[in-house]
């Protein structure tokens, strides 16, 4: 079965055989379903199916919720499909995000998202160097670090954590660049797709 036939109901099964409770399953499921309704004419995956990709970027995304149990607030740069935005946000209700995707498609995508699911965000059609704002943690996935690093650091409130999802290789310049924070790096749930790469952003 093609991801993009599979019903609500078929992804809810499918992603709580991953392990995810009964209830973000079925939050998770509705945006699966837009995802796969979406994906061919927007090119959310690149021609990849989505019933392959979307449980594993699930999963992926979720692994970052033990960083934002403080976070009150978070912005998403180079948000394209959702990920890791969007599973965090309907798993961490009480979480505000600001989504950042500058390609109209993907920001239309993106808005349709918010409004049909009731995710607290908002989306701007913006880069990380053009938008003003103070988060709490700042998330990246797929965006190379010379268009996102320095931003991050204004964005950033002190203390605040920025999430990176990326290869073991790229994480170590994230280490150079960040001189003056640790960067902490964990493997995804499949490590042969990358690491979590965490720094927090310190007192200057």
């Amino acid at each position: 079965m093609r991801g993009r036939h599979r019903s609500r109901d078929g992804w809810r099964d499918l992603l709580a055989g991953d392990g995810i409770d009964a209830g973000l399953s079925a939050r998770l499921a509705e945006y699966a379903a837009m995802l796969a309704s979406w994906g061919p004419a927007v090119d959310l995956f690149g021609g990849d199916d989505p019933e392959r990709v979307v449980p594993a970027l699930t999963r992926e995304a979720l692994a970052a919720l033990p960083w934002l149990d403080r976070a009150q607030t978070l912005v998403d740069v180079g948000s394209g499909n959702g990920f890791p935005a969007v599973p965090l946000l309907l798993a961490r209700p009480a979480l505000r995000g600001t989504l950042l995707e500058p390609r109209e498609r993907r920001w239309a995508f993106l808005k349709e998202v918010v409004r049909e699911l009731g995710v607290a965000a908002e989306v701007r059609r913006e880069r990380a160097d053009e938008h003003v704002g103070s988060y709490d943690a700042v998330t990246v996935r797929g965006v190379e670090i010379d268009a996102w690093f320095p931003a991050t650091r204004r964005l950033l409130r002190e203390g605040g954590m920025l999430l990176w999802w990326t290869s073991e290789a790229k994480a170590v310049e994230l280490e150079r660049r960040a001189a003056d924070g640790r960067v902490l790096t964990f493997a995804l749930p499949s490590p042969s797709r990358g690491v979590l790469a965490a720094w927090r952003r310190c007192s200057t």
